[in-house]
């Protein structure tokens, strides 16, 4: 390998390896953190304030000692702390969310703590090749340009590569061991004129390479009950049995639970969705906005043999878990898009008589999917008695369910609220429709539960229609100019964790 050939590549590598780091991060923290405005802030300021202390450290270095082993030495230690984000990150990570709540602030210092030390190493290289390529001073600031373009050509070759190519296709552990790996053979390209005088720094290098190799190799680790993890450009999704029950984990939190004896919904709040019948008793086309595990429709189609489904999800990891792991079965009355929800909205002209989104859940919620333009494009596509339907994990004492309560009575004429009994969930309902009084609603519930068999039957959902008792002019509207979602979710969090 000729010394420029080796030059160039501890360059551009290094470069790649810290955009790489980057676009891991989101994948380490997310389970903990949710992958909010919060989460992608942290990581930013991390990795800048990384790039800002590494420059000016490395510049300092290379005056002091300007040789390319040395460099070496800075590479391999930055393949140490990689070697301890492979061997222990998630377990820190969780451990930090426990401990900070996992707050804003939390969300900070395990960003710094996991990824702020290799990328600090790691921008190191730049200042320091500089130093080292300079020869005339005539000619520095071409010399410059050229380094820092190349460190930046990795940079871009890094963020593709990981973002396209492993995520995509590859676990996290596999991923991880990989970037230490390619870490560990660029430090050793480094330190490959002073092998001699540089023993310990090769010998550590050569140690993270067989780490890497091994560990590349090594299923990841599993808790008890896990059947399957899986990271996607999207989420960490793993499938989990207990006791005849499989349960759908995305980020930590719950999406979905069946019973293998007849597919039918743990979770209550799936029960609750029949309520539509209430207001609609017609419904024949429905379309779902996130798939989950595919109870919602399931439920609803074991009892409406006619109906047909259309879900809609942006992550293809989610249909293929629900189709081995949770029963879910497209067929000819049921098909899936993998899109984003207002995208495909946007870009359809079908109509549907419910349309149903239960994408409100979890750490992170996809603010575009809240606003009021957005319910314009779903009333677009409401049939003339269409309803809307969306399920609020937190019920309406949280301040985002307030916001999103809010945001629907805005844009529909009538808007119902459902309290799932014995769970902290609400579902809305809301359409154009004439509004149907209480009275009403027993009636149509006890003809439906007549030849519907559903748990619980809709005579008991119909007593647990309610009434809200604040101001929805008291919360947020949110729009596609001013949608706080973080914001209100983390409020939320943090008086739930008050006890307030």
């Amino acid at each position: 390998m000729s010394e420029r050939f080796r030059f160039s590549w501890v360059v551009a590598v290094s470069g790649a390896v810290l955009m790489a780091l980057e676009i891991l991060s989101s994948r380490v923290l997310a389970p903990h953190f949710g992958n909010s405005v919060y989460v992608w802030g942290s990581i930013i300021s991390v990795f800048l304030a990384a790039l800002s202390l590494g420059y000016l450290w490395g510049g300092r270095l290379a005056d002091r000692d300007p040789r390319m082993a040395s460099l070496g030495r800075l590479i391999a230690l930055a393949g140490v702390f990689e070697a301890l984000l492979l061997l222990g990150g998630g377990r820190l990570a969780a451990l930090l969310g426990a401990w900070t709540a996992n707050s804003p602030a939390g969300t900070l210092l395990a960003a710094t703590v996991l990824f702020g030390p290799a990328s600090l190493l790691l921008a190191t290289v730049s200042p320091y090749a500089v130093r080292l390529a300079a020869r005339d001073l005539g000619r520095l600031g071409n010399t410059a340009g050229r380094l820092y373009a190349l460190s930046t050509l990795g940079s871009l070759a890094g963020t593709l590569g990981c973002t396209f190519l492993l995520i995509p296709f590859l676990g996290l552990t596999q991923i991880l061991a990989l970037v230490l790996g390619v870490t560990a053979v660029t430090a050793l390209s480094a330190l490959a004129d002073g092998f001699r005088a540089q023993k310990a720094a090769t010998l550590l290098a050569a140690l993270l390479l067989v780490l890497a190799l091994s560990s590349g190799w090594l299923p990841a680790r599993r808790e008890r009950g896990v059947l399957y993890q899986r990271v996607s450009p999207y989420q960490s999704l793993e499938v989990r049995e207990s006791e005849g029950v499989r349960t759908l984990v995305s980020d930590r939190v719950t999406q979905a639970s069946v019973r293998l004896a007849d597919g039918e919904p743990v979770l209550l709040y799936p029960r609750y969705v029949p309520a539509v019948l209430l207001v609609n008793p017609q419904i024949s086309r429905m379309l779902g906005l996130g798939l989950g595990g595919g109870s919602v429709g399931s439920y609803l189609a074991r009892r409406l043999p006619g109906l047909a489904i259309h879900y809609v999800d942006i992550d293809p990891a989610v249909p293929e878990i629900a189709r081995r792991f949770l029963g879910f079965h497209p067929g000819k009355n049921t098909r899936v898009t993998i899109a984003d929800g207002r995208g495909f909205l946007h870009g359809t002209r079908e109509s549907w008589d419910f349309i149903y989104c239960d994408t409100y859940i979890g750490l992170s919620v996809p603010f575009h999917l809240t606003t009021v333009q957005f319910l314009e494009e779903v009333r677009r596509h409401l049939t003339p008695h269409g309803v809307f339907g969306l399920n609020l994990a937190a019920g309406l004492a949280d301040p985002f369910s307030r916001a999103m309560y809010r945001t629907v009575r805005d844009r529909f004429a009538t808007t119902y609220v459902i309290d799932v009994r014995g769970a902290s969930n609400v579902l809305i309902l809301a359409t154009d429709d004439a509004s149907v009084d209480q009275e009403d609603l027993g009636e149509r519930a006890q003809k439906l539960d007549r030849r519907l068999r559903f748990d619980p039957p809709l005579a008991r959902i119909a007593r647990d229609f309610a009434e809200t008792s604040f101001d929805p002019q008291t919360a947020e509207l949110l729009t596609d100019e001013f949608a706080p979602v973080d914001r209100l979710i983390q409020l939320g969090r943090e008086a739930r964790a008050a006890g307030r």
